[in-house]
């Protein structure tokens, strides 16, 4: 009888292991962000700012990429939007979308003892070697959908020091497949 039970649990063991959905594979770094590439692969990436370039790993861990990514002077990283090859050129480049961000003090000009600092993003577009694909201030929101067979590519503006006031949606189309 204790055979019986110990072979049934053994089997209730396995059975339950080859069937179960979850599998922990490990844990990453809060310094890393995980993006899917247009192609489906799955990149894990990370800035290194003191040698200013993005880290691109595989989803074994193994770098596939670097990019140099200096910005301008005075300027901070925001965050990393989206990774592509193919997006928005037809070559092999690897093309990032990133947002950058850089603090300035202004006079409140309704009240002149008031001084208040701006936040003021850029949104960039470069390829793997630095090339400047697009360039767009005060954004640093973005968007690809597709509209009718065509993808596009919507940019969020919001020029003034309040979100809601004075946005613009960018609209451009991206090259076919």
């Amino acid at each position: 009888m204790k055979t019986l039970f110990l072979t049934l649990s053994i089997m209730i063991f396995l059975t339950a292991s080859l069937f179960s959905q979850l599998k922990y594979e490990g844990k990453l770094d809060a310094k890393y962000k995980s993006i899917k590439l247009d192609d489906g692969n799955l990149k894990f990436v990370k800035y290194n700012k003191k040698e200013q370039e993005v880290l691109i790993f595989n989803s074994d861990y193994s770098l596939w990429r670097t990019i140099d990514l200096p910005l301008p002077k005075q300027h901070l990283l925001d965050e990393i939007k989206y990774i592509s090859q193919r997006t928005f050129n037809n070559d092999d480049s690897v093309e990032l979308v990133y947002s950058c961000l850089v603090y300035s003090l202004y006079d409140d000009y309704e009240d002149p003892e008031n001084e208040s600092v701006k936040i003021e993003f850029t949104l960039n577009i470069i390829n793997e070697s630095g090339e400047i694909i697009l360039k767009v201030p005060d954004s640093n929101d973005m968007e690809i959908i597709d509209f009718n067979g065509t993808k596009k590519l919507l940019i969020y503006k919001h020029p003034s020091k309040h979100f809601e006031e004075n946005g613009e949606t960018l609209i451009y189309t991206l090259p076919a497949d």
